[in-house]
């Protein structure tokens, strides 16, 4: 019987071009005032709609409409399903408005290879043996895909032609991208390979999202965070601001200081990054907020009623207020010890993660948690798409929760200098006021001021440096052993450091794994263990690793839960008293344990082509490996599936090998799991060409 026949035979689009209308609000940020659409603020910015929800391909009347910047993996809103000759049509709308482009598309979660002719941005092509997907890309007719087929050799018709009265030209989807996707039908043993799920089967696109300007005014594609908040204020799905309105210099250096390239210990990459969506249902607010939360901007309005952007870097106070201008001062704590959070967590969003939340070492005050216990704080920034870049935010959103002091200062007309904006990174001053006890750099979060009255008030918060030491051109510098006339107290090096991997549970049959350190006691309870990681080969002082610091109970020290199949480099030391020692680098492997082989594995040539099949190992799967040699010699054979073969554990899975050339051809098919160990081979298997 017929795979798909028993599809219901009635069209079933969506209406999804109704036109929104774009407000903007009487008063977006309150004069001088920065927004506190920040770091805080993000924890209080979700979505309407869950990531879930977007990977997803939804089969509902009307949905939120989607825009997205930068790569962003997307499922969308059907608005045609339907059978015919044993084929499921389907179009898909994926975004309101423009994209860049694809990139490539999924299938049931996982990227994969296009067969000739490819998936082209104006067209389409086969995807495998049965699977269609054309492409376009919201910049005219969504809904057009006349001739898609008319030289593809396999017979097949287009919606238009299978379907000329239920999808006509008036099925415009005008400036919406959209896929559309035809399964075939495949023989009944060939059904579960390729298409497990069946008419429920997910398409996804892998895209490049909406254009933004470059500071040159140039239409671009662009993962700048600068360029793409300065986009989402004057775009009409956005807060609609001309772009008149906004302070062009402040915009343009704060897209330059996203720019500035970081390591990330396999080469570099911009300092702030965005990649993400939002819906068209969402509040202003939130989204902003959540744009914000990616680089460390604040949003302000200056005296001349235009928009600017501030943050991101540390930036050396220019403006002194001793107390001869001081005309009163509150101060307060800036934190309470026993109701804030000692422990921070973070996850982030990129492709390398298959567009799903991702944990980084997460930030740990042993001290406070050995009084209090463990409160822990998660921030998930959905729009980050490095891990770098989220572990600088981390420790930047701690330093701001936790200042040491907040407070607001009253001063003369001299304040006037504190005025926004300052002009490049956090706006900072120094107070210096000895009877106050204090000589310090603090935040302006707030300024008002009265001329007649001859006062301004400036609100304003401890902050200790938290951007890194490459950025940080005002660090105290400490008396040496020579300054205090002391000796040069040297010990001896820890010894007999070594490294295990300690592998935990993280929730039902998903493990990650930590790096634990132990060295020998050094008969000296002065010397302290100090031990950092950091992702990447480093060497033991590199000043541009992202240094994060382990867990040190005695002479043993761990680490959180790192990805998994990463390279680290682990440091450690006596503190203050030795040099550093590395460790590393240490690839880490979550899942140690060996998979079973793939059974009864079979090659069959037909033609220039060869189909492999196999049953998947029942447990413990994640993948399986092809291997091909023109020798029964599987030592020297080529891997020819270098991203593996996905399925379902204890499923029978295949693959189809066009080797080229004649004779013949051994083949081994090996499990890898999770943590990409692999199985003994299956085979060899031989076909002769």
């Amino acid at each position: 019987m017929a795979i798909f026949t028993w599809i219901a035979t009635t069209a079933w689009w969506a209406s999804v071009t109704a036109a929104i209308g774009s407000t903007v609000a009487d008063a977006v940020i309150a004069l001088g005032q920065s927004a506190t659409w920040s770091l805080a603020a993000s924890a209080l910015a979700r979505p309407s709609v869950s990531r879930q929800q977007v990977l997803a391909t939804l089969s509902q009347t009307d949905a939120p409409r989607i825009r997205c910047y930068g790569k962003n993996l997307l499922g969308g809103q059907r608005a045609f399903f339907e059978a015919q000759d044993d084929h499921l049509h389907q179009i898909i709308v994926i975004h309101q408005g423009e994209l860049d482009g694809l990139i490539q598309i999924w299938k049931d979660g996982e990227p994969i290879a296009t067969d000739p002719p490819p998936a082209g941005i104006d067209g389409g092509g086969r995807i495998d043996r049965y699977t269609f997907a054309g492409f376009r890309d919201g910049s005219g007719v969504g809904g057009d895909y006349h001739g898609v087929f008319d030289s593809d050799g396999l017979g097949w018709n287009d919606i238009h032609e299978a379907f000329p009265t239920l999808w006509t030209a008036a099925h415009k989807l005008q400036n919406q991208a959209t896929m559309y996707v035809v399964l075939g039908d495949p023989s009944d043993e060939d059904f579960v390979k390729y298409f497990p799920k069946g008419p429920n089967t997910q398409i996804q696109a892998e895209v490049r999202g909406a254009l933004v300007r470059n500071n040159a005014n140039a239409w671009v594609y662009s993962e700048n965070a600068g360029l793409i908040i300065r986009d989402f204020m004057t775009h009409a799905d956005g807060w609609a601001i001309s772009l008149g309105k906004l302070d062009t210099t402040s915009w343009a250096n704060f897209a330059d200081m996203c720019a500035e390239q970081f390591s990330t210990g396999s080469g570099t990459e911009a300092r702030y990054r965005l990649c993400g969506f939002y819906t068209l249902d969402d509040e202003l607010k939130a989204t902003t907020a959540r744009m914000l939360a990616t680089c460390d901007g604040q949003i302000y309005e200056t005296a001349e009623g235009r928009v600017g952007i501030l943050g991101g870097s540390w930036s050396t106070p220019d403006v002194t207020i001793t107390a001869d201008d001081i005309l009163s001062l509150e101060m307060q704590d800036g934190f309470d010890p026993f109701n804030s959070y000692n422990v921070l967590k973070g996850t982030f969003v990129s492709g390398a993660h298959s567009y799903q939340p991702t944990e980084v070492a997460e930030l740990r005050d042993e001290a406070s948690i050995a009084k209090l216990g463990e409160r822990v704080e998660t921030f998930d920034a959905d729009m980050v798409p490095s891990s770098r870049q989220l572990k600088a935010l981390m420790r930047i959103k701690k330093a701001k929760d936790q200042r040491e002091f907040v407070g607001t200062v009253r001063t003369n007309l001299v304040g006037m200098k504190a005025r926004f904006p300052k002009g490049d990174g956090l706006h900072t001053i120094r107070i210096v006021a000895s009877e106050f006890g204090i000589n310090g750099v603090f935040e302006v979060t707030s300024h008002v001021f009265s001329i007649p009255d001859g006062f301004c008030e400036i609100g304003i918060a401890s902050i200790v440096n938290p951007y890194g030491a490459s950025e940080d051109d005002n660090a105290p510098v400490g008396p040496g052993s020579g300054d205090l006339g002391k000796p040069d107290h040297t010990v001896n090096p820890p010894t007999g450091g070594a490294i295990t991997q300690v592998v935990v549970s993280v929730s039902g049959t998903v493990q990650g794994v930590k790096l634990a350190l132990i060295v020998d006691a050094p008969g000296r309870d002065s010397l302290k263990l100090q031990a950092q990681v950091a992702q990447g080969n480093h060497g033991a002082n590199s000043t541009t690793a992202a240094w994060v610091e382990m867990a040190v109970a005695g002479y043993r020290a761990e680490t959180g839960i790192l990805d998994d199949v990463t390279q680290y480099t682990v440091r450690y030391r006596w503190r203050g008293r030795s040099d550093w020692i590395k460790i590393g680098p240490i690839t880490t492997v979550a899942n140690p344990v060996t998979p079973a082989a793939p059974t009864s594995f079979s090659a069959v040539a037909a033609g220039p082509t060869v189909s492999l099949d196999w049953i998947n190992a029942p447990t413990n799967y994640f993948r399986t490996r092809i291997y091909r040699n023109t020798v029964n010699n599987f030592g020297t054979a080529t891997l020819i599936t270098p991203n593996g073969v996905a399925g379902n554990a204890g499923q029978v899975s295949g693959y189809d090998d066009t080797p080229g050339g004649t004779g013949v051809r051994y083949y081994w098919a090996a499990t890898v799991n999770a943590s990409l160990v692999q199985s003994t081979p299956a085979g060899p298997q031989s076909v002769t060409l």
